[in-house]
Formats: C-alpha cells, sequence, structure tokens
C-alpha cells in the first residue's frame, strides 16, 4: 500500500497544485478505507476461528497415524460396484397374467442376465428389494387392490422361479411392495392412458465386492435395510394424473362398480328374435342372469308364424376375479311356449330345459363388453302338429291334426348359442378421506 501511494504521489508532483489537493483528499480516503478493511479481517474473533481451526486439522492428523513418508489412501470400506436395476412388466385390462403381454419376457430376461452378469464378477450384497404394482381406474376399489397385489406377486413369482441369483437374494431381503390404485384417477385421466398404469415393477439396490482381490474369501453378506426409508419412484403413471397430497391424507376418491349388465344375443338380433339378457353381481365372482326372448311374427297368406315366449334363470360363477370378464360356468333353467310354421304345416308346444352353460367375456371399451357361451342340456317338449285351413266362416284357422293327442319329446339338445354385446351399468360412489 505505501509503494502504491508513493508512485501516485510522483505522478501527482507533475500535475498543477489544484489537481495535487484533490488527488491527495482522494489518497487519504482510499488508505483510510484500505486500513479498515485489513483490520477488520484480523480481528480477534477471526484470529481464534483461524487457529481453532489449524488445530482441528494438526489433531486430525495426529489421530490418523500417518507416518512420514506415507501415501494417503481412499477409504477400502468403499465397494467395489453399486449401482440399481429394475424392471417393468405390463398386464392387460384386469388380468395379473404376464404371459398375456409377449414383451415382458424379453424384459424379464434382459433383467435377470444383467443381474447374472454382475453376480459372475462381484459378491453381491442387497440393499433393497422394492416392488410396486398398479391398475387402471377400471373396476371397483376393493377389486383392484386385489389385482394389484396379485400383480405384484405374478413378477416376484416369475424372477423366483426364472433366477437362482434373485431367489438368493429375495430370500435373505425384506421386500417392500407398493401395492398403488389409481381409481382416484378415473376423472381426469383419458383412458389412452389407463394402459400405462397397469404394471409391476421391480427395483433391486445392490452393491459388492469384486470377487478377483487376492487374498479375500470373505462370504457375501446380506444386509437387511428397512425398505422405508428408501422412496420409491413410480414413473409409469402419467404426469398429467398426479395428485398432490397434503402430509398423509388420501385424497377423495371414486369408486365405481357394476350394479348390473344389459346384453341382447346378436344371433337372435339377426333372426329377428327379440331377446333381452339381464345379469347382477352377486358377489365378485358369483352373478345371476335372467333371459327373456320373444320373437312374435306372423304372415298368414305366406303361411309362416315364428312365436315364441321364453324365459330363463342362469346362475354363473367367474374363474377370476376380474370384473366378470374371464371364463364362467353356470346352469340355465328355462321354460316357455313356441309356435312354428313355414308351409300350411305347423307345430305348437311348451317346454322346459335344464342345461350346463359355459361361456367367456373380454372388455371392447368403456362400459361395454362382448360375451360368448354355449348350452348343451335336457330339453323336454310337449306339442302337437296342425294344418292351416284358409276362408272358413272363422278365418283362417289352424286344425290340429286327428288324433287330437299330444306328443312328447325328451332329448339332450342345444339349449342356447349366444354372442352377446354387453353394457354395464355402474355405479359410483364418493369416498372421503376419512372413510379410507
Amino acid at each position: 500500500m505505501r509503494k502504491l501511494t508513493i508512485t501516485l504521489w510522483h505522478k501527482i508532483t507533475r500535475i498543477n497544485t489544484q489537481w495535487k489537493a484533490y488527488f491527495i483528499v482522494v489518497l487519504s480516503l482510499f488508505s483510510a478505507l484500505a486500513a479498515t478493511a485489513q483490520s477488520y479481517t484480523d480481528t480477534p474473533t477471526n484470529l481464534t476461528a483461524k487457529v481453532q481451526t489449524t488445530a482441528d486439522t494438526h489433531s486430525r492428523l495426529a489421530n490418523s497415524a500417518i507416518a512420514p513418508g506415507d501415501t494417503l489412501r481412499a477409504d477400502t470400506d468403499a465397494p467395489d460396484y453399486s449401482d440399481s436395476i429394475s424392471v417393468t412388466v405390463y398386464f392387460p385390462c384386469g388380468s395379473s397374467d404376464i404371459d398375456k403381454m409377449p414383451d415382458n419376457h424379453n424384459s424379464l430376461g434382459l433383467f435377470i442376465q444383467q443381474l447374472d452378469s454382475v453376480a459372475q464378477k462381484y459378491i453381491i450384497s442387497p440393499l433393497s428389494l422394492i416392488l410396486t404394482s398398479s391398475t387402471s381406474p377400471e373396476g371397483s376399489l376393493s377389486i383392484n387392490r386385489k389385482l394389484s397385489h396379485r400383480r405384484g406377486q405374478s413378477a416376484l413369482d416369475y424372477l423366483n422361479a426364472h433366477s437362482e441369483t434373485f431367489r438368493a437374494i429375495s430370500s435373505s431381503t425384506q421386500c417392500q411392495k407398493e401395492e398403488l390404485t389409481t381409481n382416484h384417477l378415473r376423472s381426469s385421466t383419458n383412458q389412452t392412458k389407463y394402459r400405462s398404469m397397469r404394471y409391476a415393477k421391480m427395483t433391486l439396490h445392490i452393491s459388492g465386492e469384486a470377487k478377483d482381490k487376492a487374498g479375500e474369501t470373505m462370504e457375501p453378506q446380506h444386509v437387511e435395510t428397512p425398505c422405508h426409508s428408501l422412496p420409491v419412484q413410480t414413473d409409469t403413471i402419467p404426469a398429467s394424473a398426479a395428485i398432490d397430497y397434503a402430509g398423509d391424507e388420501l385424497p377423495d376418491s371414486l369408486v365405481v362398480s357394476p350394479i348390473f349388465f344389459v346384453k341382447t344375443n346378436l344371433l337372435y338380433d339377426l333372426l329377428t328374435c327379440l331377446n333381452i339378457s339381464v345379469e347382477v353381481p352377486l358377489t365378485d365372482r358369483l352373478t345371476i342372469e335372467g333371459t327373456y326372448v320373444n320373437p312374435w311374427w306372423r304372415n298368414v297368406s305366406h303361411h309362416k308364424t315364428l312365436q315364441i315366449r321364453y324365459g330363463a334363470i342362469t346362475p354363473r360363477y367367474y374363474f377370476k376375479r376380474s370384473n366378470y370378464t374371464s371364463f364362467f360356468a353356470g346352469l340355465t333353467v328355462g321354460t316357455g311356449k313356441y309356435d312354428l310354421q313355414w308351409t300350411r304345416r305347423g307345430v305348437q308346444g311348451s317346454l322346459w330345459t335344464v342345461a350346463p352353460t359355459f361361456g367367456y367375456s373380454h372388455v371392447i371399451g368403456k362400459n361395454w363388453k362382448m360375451e360368448y357361451s354355449a348350452s348343451v342340456g335336457y330339453l323336454q317338449t310337449t306339442y302337437c302338429k296342425y294344418t292351416q285351413v284358409d276362408d272358413t266362416k272363422y278365418g283362417d284357422i289352424k286344425v290340429k291334426d286327428y288324433p287330437w293327442v299330444s306328443h312328447q319329446l325328451k332329448t339332450v339338445f342345444p339349449v342356447s348359442l349366444n354372442v352377446s354385446i354387453v353394457y354395464t351399468v355402474n355405479r359410483t360412489k364418493h369416498i372421503k378421506r376419512h372413510e379410507q
């Protein structure tokens, strides 16, 4: 600072007296400010802090027992390998079967291959195992909770069955399961995004020591980490559908469950046979269906008649809890009357049937599904034949054949063949946070 002042003074001596006085004042102020700054940085408090820091540094070096000439080395407790690997599999609506989506086997195979390659080079120490599963908003909340659990279990069972390395890890590490449902997103999410919500994701956090280290004969150590301390991220749910939660509160949910199904048999419709069926759920798998068939038309001039009144009741059992979209079996009991004529000759009678029913149903759209079923069973009918006579004093009449006795037929017969389109009538219930 003094040298700078002297240098500036020599410069000033070459300037006139007025400017000299001006520069003298500026230099004085500059010197005062510099002295104040220097005194501030060297206050007793700061000097004490500097001394304390230096002493702490010397103390740490002394405790580390580093002799002169030694080389500082990195921490030998650090693992040679540390990483996270994950795999995500997807499912059709209402299903927890991994085989239904062909790409799942490729994804799981790559996951197993990556894990096995790590196991060949390192002694693996699993840190955590996180299994996240989810469902799309279709169906009721209770059904979706069970479906989410089954999807996660399917992914876990597959990996345990196809990878010895993974089986050893899962048997020694506590698995954190996050079973998600998205019913609360039903009204705010486009249906095109539902497919990405039907998934199960396995995330494995691992570390390892190299097997080729000289002199190491250590057995792998399995460390159990409290899984709840590790955050789980599921990026498959669309960001546009995300909802912020305040603390641990749950959002209000919309629970959608079917009240009944209304259906019509398209094969009967092609034959202009009026028909309607109503199916009512009783439990998650058990339903009861009522069917009414009533084609009622007649063409006297062409001697053609198709008149049927038939009703049936069918208890049903679905083999999977998948919102009534799976294979099913039932027992159909029906009764009715009929009048069938294609020429002048015809037949009238009554019937009743008992027949087992087998079928399958699947979703084709929101609130819509298709159903295929067939019934073959016992049929008993009592009938009589007649001939149509025209231009009588009573008009066109049907005269029973002589002798006027009824005939009876007992046989095994195809009772029904259905290709039905089904509309689901749902009930929406708003569940508050405290109810959940």
